[in-house]
């Protein structure tokens, strides 16, 4: 099957997004990967497209790309806003262009773009193209630590963030916004906000309330609001190094400073709007696949389920079924780096949904 033809059932389907996307031909093929990972429980996709039989196997194209980063400058607002501030931002991208399928792909705390390497291998092969745009203060995005405090990083101020990044590298097309970890509340965020985000894969995601690194939440607002007065730096990084050790996450010297945005992110979620997100995402009945690892020392399983059931739809048998595709894919191992430990088979899943939702 042809992109021009899925993306033409896509546009007439009323999936376009804000962003005017227009049809195009294509020329690459959409391809499925087989996967040898061992899953201990997948559920039954929820999918009642009509049709859904006719979605043949697509073949593998031979397709060249390359998983580099590149700079470009954005300007992000004050959360005072009161003026805006200038940030050289790093962005990942495997350069198939605006034609092909397309995949954002968000960092959790302390990560990279890079961290997705292995899963962009296989969603290249398909003809996807990936893009990880690092957050300010994320990867290689580098800002000062008292700019950290000057910016929003909660899950509406890193979407506006995204949003400016995305516009100014000419992202016109999100398929799937592909997180991990604590990118999930972005991720969610932008799914309940933006109609031309297609569909979320969440991966080890962050749920509604708080992981154990992060109880009591009352002491994590405290160190949070501790770390924003520059006298009480010392004093605030002690904790920084105790929470971490707590979760069990070992910090690199040369990601330190990252834990400073980190601590400012999760220090001021919003578990409200989290909330509030999910059941729109619900009501929106956006096409979702979640996985997490039953080892993952960060977050524990009933949190994840928890975020799984906010985002799942009950059928209403007196209303007409509607498009819906929701999926949970659940590894005995791979810890809390899932995507690098079980990057083939995450990345044979979200090539099943891409292929049954454009």
């Amino acid at each position: 099957m042809k992109l021009h033809y899925i993306l033409s059932r896509t546009l007439c389907s009323g999936l376009c997004g804000e962003w005017n996307i227009l049809p195009v031909s294509f020329k690459r093929t959409f391809s499925a990967l087989s996967s040898n990972a061992v899953l201990i429980n997948q559920e039954v996709d929820k999918f009642d497209v009509a049709n859904k039989s006719n979605v043949a196997p697509l073949q593998k194209d031979s397709i060249d790309w390359k998983w580099q980063s590149s700079k470009t400058v954005v300007q992000c607002k004050y959360k005072n806003g009161k003026g805006m501030l200038p940030v050289e931002v790093n962005v990942f991208d495997n350069h198939l262009g605006s034609d092909a399928p397309t995949v954002v792909m968000l960092l959790g705390l302390s990560g990279s773009g890079d961290d997705f390497k292995d899963m962009v291998t296989f969603l290249s092969s398909a003809g996807i193209r990936c893009v990880a745009p690092e957050i300010p203060g994320f990867g290689d995005s580098e800002i000062s630590r008292s700019d950290i405090y000057r910016l929003d990083f909660t899950s509406a101020g890193q979407s506006q963030m995204l949003i400016d990044i995305l516009k100014e590298i000419d992202v016109g097309r999100i398929d799937s916004v592909v997180a991990h970890s604590a990118a999930s509340w972005l991720a969610v965020r932008l799914g309940a906000s933006q109609r031309h985000v297609k569909s979320l894969s969440l991966i080890n995601p962050m749920s509604v309330c708080p992981n154990k690194a992060m109880r009591p939440y009352a002491w994590t607002k405290l160190v949070g609001a501790t770390a924003r007065k520059e006298k009480l730096w010392p004093i605030a990084d002690s904790y920084i190094n105790i929470g971490a050790r707590r979760s069990g996450f070992k910090i690199p010297q040369h990601k330190k400073r990252q834990m400073f945005v980190s601590l400012e992110t999760v220090s001021t979620v919003d578990f409200d709007l989290v909330k509030q997100d999910a059941k729109t995402i619900q009501e929106k009945r956006l096409p979702a696949f979640v996985a997490w690892s039953q080892n993952d020392k960060m977050i524990e399983e009933s949190l994840t389920r928890h975020l799984l059931s906010l985002l799942d739809v009950q059928e209403n048998v007196s209303t007409k079924p509607q498009s819906r595709y929701t999926k949970e894919v659940v590894f005995n191992n791979g810890g809390h780096v899932l995507h690098r430990k079980q990057a083939k088979s995450l990345s044979e899943n979200i090539i099943s949904m891409l292929q049954q939702i454009l």
